[in-house]
C-alpha cells in the first residue's frame, strides 16, 4: 500500500531541511550550460519523441486555463516546458526553464521532485511547498517508466494554487499512462526491429542461398547469398513464381507436402547464361500445431561443396617449386621450364623413371598456375582395378551398380573442376578406358556411370608415366589419339644418376627431415660413404635415397656400402629371378604360394621398383598391384 499524501509531504519537508532549503535565499538553482543541455536533450531524444505529442495535445486541451506543462528527465532536469503565456512567464522568473533542475535537492519540496523520489504521483499545493516563492502554485506530477519499470522522467502540471483540484493529478497520471504506453510500444517495436535486423543479418550472411515462398509459390524474400550466387537483384525476384526460375519446384513441393525429406539434391536454375550446379534442400514453414505458412528453398553451390570435399580428402598441393632440392644444371632448367608452362592451361605429360618425383613436379606446376586456389586431384591409373577405374574417374549415380552409395558420388573429374587432375601412371590405364578418357577430354564433360546426362567440367590434365608411351603405342597398348591429346607439353624429369651433383644436398636434406621426424640427432655420413653414394646408380632414384637415409638416421649413420645393391643395376637388371620351387618329389603343389614367393623375390631383387619388377615378371603394373594386394605384399 502506498504512502499517504500527508506522509509524502512530511518526508519531503524533512529532506528539504536536510538539503538546507528553507526559504527563497536557500534555493540551489542549478542550470545546464547550452552545450550540456544539448547533450542531455540528445540523451533523452527517445523520451522527447514520444512525450512531445502528448504534451502538445494536453496543452491544447488546457489552453487558457492558466497551466504550465513541464517534462523532466530522471534527475529532474527540465527537458521541455510549455503552457499559457502568463504562468510560463512566472515560471521563467523563477528560473524554471529548459536545463534547470526541479529535484528536491535544488528547490525543496515540489510535486515533480517528490514524484521522482517516491516513485509515485504527487500533488503539492500552496504552503506545502517549503520555499515561499512557490506558495502561489499548485503542482501535480507523476513519474514516467520504461518497459522494465525504471524511471526515465516525470511530467508536471503547474498552475495557480486556486486551481488546485484532485482531478488535475488524475489528468497528469492519464497523460503519463499514454506516454508509457507509447514508450513501451516503441521499446517493443525497437526490440522487434532489432530482432529482425539480427535475423536478416544471420540470413544474409549464411553460406547458402535462401528463398521464402508463400502458399501461392510466389517469392516473398531472398537472402543476399542467393542474389550474389545467381547474380540477380532482390527486387527482380520478389513476387515472381519460384517455378519461373526453378522448374523442378512442383515435384519438390509435392515431396515436402508428402512429408518426404528433400535434402542436398543436385539441380540447376533455369536462368539464361547461368549453368552453375547446386545442391537444393526444401522445407515447410510450419509453426508447431499450426497451418503451413509457406516454403523455404535453400541451395549451395556444388563447386563449394567440392572444395570442402577436396580439402578434407587431401586434394590439395603440398609441394611447390621451392620444395625441389637441387642446384644442378638439369634441375635449374627443369624448374625454369615448368614455371613457364605452369601459367597456361595446356595438358602436360611428365615422363621419367619411377621415384624421380613426378608428382612433386605436377603439384608444383598446379601451385604456380592460375588454378592454384582450386583442387589438385590425383589418381594412380595403375593402382585401381579395371572394374573400378571408370567410376573413380567419372563418378556414378544412385543405383548404378550393386554397392553404389545413396545419392551417387562424383568422380575425380568433377572433384577437380576448375583445378588440376593428375593422372599418374597413365601408361597403365586399361585400353577400353583410354577411349572414354579421350572423349571426356575432347568434350570437356563427364557422364557418370548409370547416367546419360553430361556434366560440364573445366579441368587441366597433367599425366605422368615411367613408360615410353611411343613404344606402347607401337605395341598396341596405348591409343595414338590419346597419346597426342595428352602429350601437348612434355616434361622429362631426370633420373638421380643424371644429376649426381645434387646427391649430397639431397642426403643432407633427408637426414635432417628424418631426424626431425624421429626426434633424434642428425647422423654423420663419412666422406668415403658419401663418395660411394654419389657414384651409385640409384635405380630407385630419389625414393630409394630417401629410404636409405631414413635407415641411416635410425641406425645413427651406421650404414655401409653393403646396404646398397652391390652391383650396378645395368649389370643385373634383366637377370632372371631365381625362385625357390618345391621339391619335384612333393605330391602337393600350392600355386598361390609359388606365385607369392616369386613376386616377393622379384620385388626384393629389383629393390621394390614396381615397373622393373612387372617388366621382369612379364605382367602389367596393374596386374602386379592386384597380385600384391591379393597376397598381402607391401609395395
Amino acid at each position: 500500500m502506498g504512502k499517504s499524501h500527508k506522509a509524502i509531504i512530511q518526508q519531503s519537508h524533512k529532506r528539504s531541511r536536510d538539503f538546507g532549503i528553507q526559504n527563497d535565499a536557500a534555493l540551489k538553482r542549478k542550470l545546464l550550460t547550452p552545450e550540456e543541455l544539448k547533450k542531455t536533450l540528445k540523451k533523452n531524444e527517445e523520451l522527447l519523441e514520444i512525450t512531445i505529442p502528448v504534451i502538445e495535445e494536453l496543452h491544447e486541451f488546457l489552453r487558457g486555463t492558466g497551466f504550465v506543462i513541464i517534462l523532466t528527465d530522471l534527475k529532474g532536469c527540465i527537458l521541455e516546458i510549455t503552457g499559457d503565456a502568463e504562468p510560463l512567464e512566472d515560471a521563467r522568473k523563477q528560473s524554471l526553464v529548459r536545463g534547470a533542475f526541479m529535484d528536491e535537492k535544488s528547490i525543496g519540496t515540489n510535486a515533480l521532485g517528490s514524484a521522482l523520489i517516491e516513485n509515485a504521483p504527487v500533488q503539492v499545493t500552496a504552503t506545502e511547498h517549503v520555499v515561499p516563492a512557490f506558495h502561489k502554485w499548485t503542482c501535480s506530477a507523476a513519474p514516467i517508466h520504461d518497459l522494465s519499470g525504471s524511471i526515465v522522467g516525470a511530467l508536471n502540471l503547474t498552475g495557480s494554487n486556486n486551481l488546485a483540484h484532485p482531478h488535475t493529478l488524475g489528468m497528469v497520471v492519464a497523460a503519463v499512462s499514454a506516454i508509457e504506453y507509447s514508450y513501451n510500444n516503441l521499446s517493443i517495436q525497437k526490440q522487434l526491429d532489432n530482432s529482425n535486423q539480427f535475423a536478416f543479418a544471420m540470413m544474409n550472411n549464411l553460406s547458402y542461398g535462401l528463398f521464402a515462398m508463400d502458399l501461392n509459390d510466389d517469392i516473398l524474400w531472398v537472402n543476399d547469398t542467393a542474389c550474389r550466387s545467381i547474380n540477380i537483384r532482390r527486387l527482380q525476384l520478389i513476387n515472381i513464381p519460384i517455378d519461373s526460375i526453378f522448374p523442378g519446384w512442383k515435384s519438390v513441393k509435392e515431396a515436402i507436402l508428402g512429408h518426404d525429406t528433400y535434402l542436398d539434391v543436385e539441380g540447376r536454375f533455369n536462368i539464361p547464361r547461368h549453368n552453375e550446379k547446386y545442391l537444393f534442400s526444401a522445407y515447410l514453414i510450419k509453426p508447431k500445431e499450426s497451418e503451413i505458412l509457406g516454403y523455404l528453398l535453400a541451395f549451395r553451390e556444388y563447386s563449394g561443396i567440392l572444395k570442402i570435399i577436396n580439402q578434407y580428402a587431401g586434394n590439395t598441393t603440398r609441394y611447390t617449386f621451392d620444395d625441389l632440392i637441387g642446384e644442378s644444371r638439369l634441375m635449374k632448367e627443369l624448374i625454369g621450364y615448368c614455371k613457364t608452362i605452369a601459367r597456361n592451361p595446356s595438358t602436360v605429360l611428365i615422363t621419367g623413371e619411377s621415384g624421380t618425383g613426378k608428382e612433386i613436379i605436377a603439384q608444383s606446376i598446379h601451385h604456380a598456375s592460375p588454378r592454384h586456389d582450386a583442387a589438385f586431384v590425383a589418381i594412380n591409373c595403375g593402382a585401381i582395378s579395371e572394374t573400378l577405374i571408370e567410376s573413380e574417374l567419372f563418378g556414378y549415380v544412385e543405383g548404378a551398380f550393386t554397392g553404389a552409395k545413396k545419392g551417387g558420388r562424383p568422380g575425380k573429374f568433377e572433384l577437380a573442376d576448375k583445378g588440376t587432375l593428375f593422372l599418374d601412371e597413365i601408361g597403365e590405364m586399361p585400353y577400353d578406358m583410354q577411349v572414354k578418357l579421350l572423349r571426356t577430354i575432347q568434350e570437356k564433360a563427364v557422364t557418370r556411370v548409370g547416367s546419360d546426362t553430361p556434366i560440364p567440367v573445366n579441368v587441366r590434365i597433367i599425366a605422368a608415366t615411367n613408360r615410353n608411351l611411343a613404344e606402347e603405342v607401337k605395341a598396341g597398348r596405348f591409343r595414338l589419339d590419346l597419346y597426342y591429346r595428352i602429350n601437348v607439353i612434355e616434361v622429362k624429369v631426370p633420373s638421380l644418376s643424371e644429376r649426381r651433383e645434387d646427391i649430397a644436398q639431397l642426403v643432407q636434406y633427408f637426414l635432417k627431415t628424418k631426424a626431425a621426424k624421429y626426434d633424434i640427432p642428425i647422423p654423420e655420413i663419412k666422406p668415403k660413404l658419401m663418395h660411394r653414394l654419389e657414384q651409385y646408380n640409384w635405380p630407385g632414384n630419389i625414393r630409394e635415397l630417401e629410404n636409405l637415409m631414413e635407415k641411416a638416421v635410425i641406425l645413427n649413420g651406421k650404414i655401409t656400402e653393403g646396404d646398397l645393391i652391390r652391383n650396378h643395376p645395368d649389370e643385373h637388371e634383366n637377370a632372371p629371378v631365381e625362385t625357390a620351387l618345391p621339391d619335384p618329389g612333393h605330391t602337393t603343389w600350392n600355386l598361390d604360394a609359388i606365385e607369392k614367393t616369386t613376386i616377393s623375390q622379384a620385388l626384393a631383387h629389383h629393390n621394390h621398383n614396381i615397373s622393373r619388377t612387372a617388366a621382369a615378371l612379364g605382367v602389367s603394373r596393374n596386374t602386379l598391384y592386384l597380385k600384391m594386394k591379393k597376397f598381402g605384399i607391401q609395395p
